[in-house]
């Protein structure tokens, strides 16, 4: 697979299987992943991997806050920024409404809708998950480094015939 094609072939998973993936796959991917360009090398990049009894008891806590809070406890910064214009605004909300269409979900349909979105924080089913983070005193450089970073660890999951899911809930 050359590079063109594993871009275009990299797609965002929304159904897992249960099928464990070996420790090593995840290590050889996060090794070769760390070559991503990073100003000065900081590399600022952390990558906790959750998976096996980790990973259930996790899923149980986050099941328990779903049922109180189902669109999540909020967020430190704006995922979008506030007041989204267009053409930004449009794509966003025609890309929700494409997703909900694709499992059958009618925009008037709330309780399906936050049901779906639930599934969020069960990781889709995923048998792993990574968590990427950032130290606070690091800047919107380091972010955009950390982006090319997990762009390479996705690419690296579809080169390893596996599926990923980006996502900030």
């Amino acid at each position: 697979m050359n590079t063109a094609q594993a871009i275009a072939g990299r797609r965002t998973c929304r159904a897992f299987t249960s099928e464990a993936v070996p420790i090593e796959t995840i290590r050889r991917i996060l090794e070769t992943a760390r070559q991503a360009p990073s100003g000065g090398n900081l590399q600022p990049w952390h990558v906790h991997v959750l998976w096996g009894r980790r990973m259930r008891e996790f899923r149980g806590i986050l099941a328990g806050k779903v049922q109180s809070q189902p669109t999540g406890e909020g967020s430190e910064y704006d995922i979008y920024p506030p007041n989204l214009k267009d053409p930004y605004r449009a794509r966003r909300f025609k890309c929700g409404e494409d997703l909900y269409a694709t499992i059958g979900i009618s925009r008037d349909d709330r309780p399906a809708r936050l049901a779906q979105f639930a599934k969020n924080y069960d990781f889709f089913g995923a048998p792993m998950a990574l968590f990427f983070s950032i130290e606070r005193i690091m800047g919107p450089d380091q972010w955009a480094d950390v982006g090319m970073f997990m762009q390479n660890v996705m690419l690296l999951i579809h080169d390893a015939g596996l599926d990923s899911c980006p996502q900030e809930a």
